[in-house]
């Protein structure tokens, strides 16, 4: 079995020391305010809270809990819950997580809140939804030992590259095999004498099991790009897939066990396990390969086009997709993932530990990351380091409106002095 990031680059790394020696080159300070300043000390000690949820945010989840549980001695929070939006929405509703975490907000594809119990008087307004993660879905193919050297050689230098139509028909089971004409003439630099070199291998699509907001990000940028096939997103899982898996890592396992394999995992997963990955047609006609520089493209693309119709929020999906973006440089499969939390917060000092997390997690101090206690490191300066782009300064600001949403006998939680 091939390592994977659940548990791997929250403990291991950050307990090793080596996130202290990846940080980028020119690293810059950041003002840390008032309240900033405040968020890693907690007065009054509680038990270890919960959270869990999107694997689509477990890199950047485990490493930004390992440095707050590192400097905030008091409130830890226990091992983020690896699984999928559906579980950390559904834990955010029903209480056995104090945070859940979800790619796609309460309200969008179903019905969320109240399900399975008798007070219809539950609704969003009861939660409070922060943006916390921003990232892109990695495209993973795994041809296996069966290519010719020549291909192999070639895509060394000329990685496979995939338009939108592709991806739809693909993922929709109508392009099967990876020697199809329509993938080979997206790819003239791998091949010879004017022949293909793409394998005559059948193409075995993966998917994650229903309720995963990796799966409903991509199938936005679906629907923007294949509305035959994919007229609505959703979180169900892709019908022609030969299996499914419960989260990111198990599906990044998948594509490397089977020869003509295809799916699809948060760029962090992608970068942990060396996955091979294709790069996209973007909607200015630009093959990009993922990264994090494509992703911010994707975020300030998108965001400028949202402050014009709207404004960003959690009810439309027009008002915070980011997806399909124009832009030579943008990498069109990329998105925000939230933290649920109950607005009303009957705890105080659970809530305290909520709010200043929350804000710890959604802000940069510019510090590099390590295993001692450093309060100029913020969760935003994992990002980079974990297959994310941070949060655009616009967002934190934003997040941290956001945040003071959070109550406790109808007054705001977070301050500078609490």
């Amino acid at each position: 079995m091939k390592k994977t990031l659940r548990g791997t680059v929250g403990t291991a790394m950050v307990a090793a020391g080596l996130l202290a020696t990846m940080v980028p080159a020119g690293a810059v300070s950041f003002k840390i305010d008032s309240i900033m300043k405040n968020d890693l000390t907690i007065k009054a000690a509680t038990s270890g809270l919960n959270m869990g949820g999107s694997s689509f945010d477990g890199p950047l989840l485990q490493a930004a809990q390992q440095q707050w549980n590192t400097d905030v001695k008091k409130t830890p929070f226990n091992n983020y819950a690896v699984t999928k939006s559906g579980t950390g929405r559904a834990g955010a509703i029903s209480g056995s997580y104090n945070i859940g975490f979800s790619d796609f907000p309460l309200n969008i594809a179903g019905a969320d809140v109240g399900a399975g119990s008798s007070d219809t008087s539950e609704t969003t307004a009861n939660y409070v939804q922060v943006p916390v993660a921003l990232g892109g879905v990695a495209i993973i193919y795994h041809f296996g030992s069966g290519i010719s050297g020549t291909l192999a050689n070639l895509l060394k230098k000329n990685p496979l590259q995939l338009t939108g139509s592709e991806l739809g028909q693909i993922f929709a089971g109508k392009i099967t095999n990876w020697d199809d004409p329509a993938i080979a003439k997206s790819n003239p630099a791998l091949s010879a004498n004017k022949k293909s070199l793409l394998p005559n291998l059948p193409i075995v699509v993966e998917s994650r099991t229903a309720g995963s907001g990796t799966t409903f990000m991509f199938q936005d940028y679906l629907s923007r790009v294949d509305k035959t096939d994919f007229a609505t997103p959703s979180a169900g899982a892709f019908a022609k897939a030969a299996t499914q898996s419960a989260n990111s890592a198990l599906l990044d396992s998948a594509v490397h066990a089977t020869n003509g394999a295809i799916g699809y995992v948060e760029y962090g997963y992608a970068i942990e396990n060396s996955s091979t990955t294709a790069s996209v047609v973007n909607a200015s006609g630009k093959a990009v390969s993922v990264s994090g520089a494509g992703i911010a493209q994707a975020a300030t693309v998108g965001l400028a086009y949202i402050t014009k119709h709207g404004g960003f929020n959690t009810t439309t999906l027009n008002n915070f997709s980011i997806n399909n973006e124009l832009g030579a440089t943008v990498y069109p499969i990329a998105g925000f993932s939230y933290a649920i939390v109950k607005k009303n917060q009957t705890d105080l000092n659970n809530g305290i530990a909520i709010v200043k997390f929350l804000d710890f997690l959604t802000h940069q101090g510019g510090g590099a990351p390590s295993s001692s206690a450093s309060s100029k490191t913020f969760g935003q300066d994992f990002a980079d380091l974990t297959g994310y782009a941070a949060l655009p300064a616009a967002m934190q600001t934003l997040a941290r409106t956001l945040i003071t949403g959070v109550q406790n006998g109808g007054k705001s939680i977070l301050s500078a002095t609490n």
